[in-house]
């Protein structure tokens, strides 16, 4: 406890001899808290975790940073060692970035509007065939989320891949400061957050912080399709760009083809052609993701052999475009998330499965894309032309904004008898008894929205009524 008030700038107080409260783990939640843990106490919008530390005391723990001491606790006859600080993130975060470097362990930052942690997990696969990968956890990619990962690094792990999320300036580059990442990545530049960023510059600059860690030296792997990352050039990094279009790119794919349940491409790199890498997930959002990892397994010394394996192990992450037959119908289910470029994506999957089995009708559950800002309407309806376009037969659109989803598709000249608009998405009964009366065996089913809209309750329903 010492130690970690001198890293984290705090003040130290115990009422016991503070070099026995040392401690072996970490939590943030009050009910993981024990004798070996240090618990860090943070306040937030609807918690305030100050008013648990008694209760975690109770249970053993003696090891606290927080910003203040509860008088309850000082009152108590419980054995306590508390570091207190005037921020317990930026406390947790200076912590953090000195374990990280006594570690010593090469890490791997990954960013971008959509995709990140399917390019996460796709270098994390390829990097695992040469060397011992831990990653962030789930979507753990906050400002906590993202440095607690880094603290689950074991003995035998040789490299991190930590994704960073942001809903405001100032953050992906606090968590880049913390990680110190050797190479780091930007997927791309959507229109996620548009609502706080106001544009997509901004948004830009806020996924450039990425590289305020990077170590000199380093190397920063970027979109070369993306005009506002392409004239990026950092002091003292080597940025490399990655591309399915922009012939002066570092890494394309080209010759993209798709087969059942696979993806296939060629890279050309360098000069060379590399032929055939192969997939076994569908869909462009995968290549985007397998020219990150390609990228950032050559600069670590991997040869494509073991690359090629490490590609073609990948496992999609939880609820991200799952497909699977259920009961005679095709099941596309792509519930985590939504924004109008991974719709876009979801619509592409969806025709080229269409294409493949003749007579299959195509139905889509969408629903609302959040946090878009003031064009948000206009994003919806977009998406809705869009899905019209790729020749979707049957449209469902789940929540307030995904109304707009079914006006855009009936300005696009859908017929308004195949579309159905539930404006509540807690009349999952109603949702799924609709959507099961429009599906017979052969047809394929796309049930993709944002994470509030709880997607995957009304697909369970769906499922148990076809």
């Amino acid at each position: 406890m010492e130690e970690l008030a001198e890293l984290c700038e705090g003040v130290l107080c115990a009422n016991f001899d503070a070099e026995a409260a040392a401690f072996s783990y970490v939590c943030t939640d009050s009910r993981e808290a024990d004798a070996d843990t240090l618990f860090v106490v943070m306040k937030g919008e609807k918690v305030d975790g100050h008013d648990y530390m008694v209760s975690a005391a109770k249970n053993g723990c003696r090891a606290f940073l927080c910003q203040r001491i509860p008088g309850e606790l000082i009152e108590s006859e419980l054995d306590f060692a508390v570091v207190t600080c005037e921020n317990s993130i930026e406390a947790l975060g200076r912590f953090v970035r000195t374990y990280n470097e006594f570690r010593g362990k090469q890490t791997v930052a990954v960013t971008g509007s959509v995709g990140k942690t399917t390019t996460k997990e796709m270098i994390a696969a390829v990097l695992s065939r040469s060397f011992g990968v831990c990653k962030t956890h789930a979507n753990h990619n906050s400002t906590i989320g993202m440095p607690m990962s880094l603290l689950s690094l074991q003995d035998s792990d040789e490299m991190m891949v930590a994704e960073m999320g942001t809903d405001d300036f100032g953050q992906i580059s606090f968590m880049s400061k913390i990680a110190c990442p050797h190479i780091a990545c930007i997927t791309n530049i959507g229109s996620s957050h548009l609502e706080v960023f106001r544009s997509r510059e901004n948004i830009s600059r806020a996924k450039l912080e990425i590289a305020d860690g990077l170590r000199p030296g380093g190397v920063l792997i970027l979109n070369g399709d993306e005009p506002l990352l392409g004239s990026v050039h950092q002091k003292n990094v080597k940025t490399i760009y990655v591309a399915l279009r922009n012939p002066e790119a570092d890494y394309r794919a080209v010759n993209i083809r798709y087969g059942e349940g696979e993806t296939l491409f060629d890279l050309v790199r360098g000069g060379e052609t590399i032929c055939d890498i192969r997939l076994a997930v569908l869909g462009e959002p995968y290549v985007w993701a397998a020219l990150f990892a390609i990228a950032t397994a050559e600069l670590v010394g991997m040869d494509m052999d073991t690359v090629r394996c490490g590609l073609l192990g990948f496992e999609k992450a939880e609820m991200r475009q799952n497909i699977y037959d259920h009961h005679g119908v095709t099941v596309i289910e792509d519930c985590y998330n939504a924004a109008p470029e991974s719709m876009r994506a979801a619509a592409d999957v969806l025709k080229m499965l269409a294409e493949k089995r003749a007579g299959a009708r195509t139905v889509a559950l969408l629903g609302d894309m959040r946090e878009l800002g003031e064009n948000s309407v206009e994003y919806h309806t977009g998406v809705g032309r869009y899905f019209f376009s790729c020749g979707l037969d049957r449209l469902i659109c789940v929540g307030e904004l995904a109304k707009d989803i079914a006006l855009g598709a009936l300005d696009a000249g859908m017929a308004s008898e195949a579309i159905t608009v539930c404006l509540d998405k807690d009349e999952t009964d109603k949702i799924a008894e609709a959507v099961s009366g429009m599906l017979g065996a052969g047809d394929i089913l796309l049930v993709k929205a944002s994470r509030a809209i709880g997607a995957e309750r009304i697909l369970e329903k769906i499922k148990r009524t076809i």
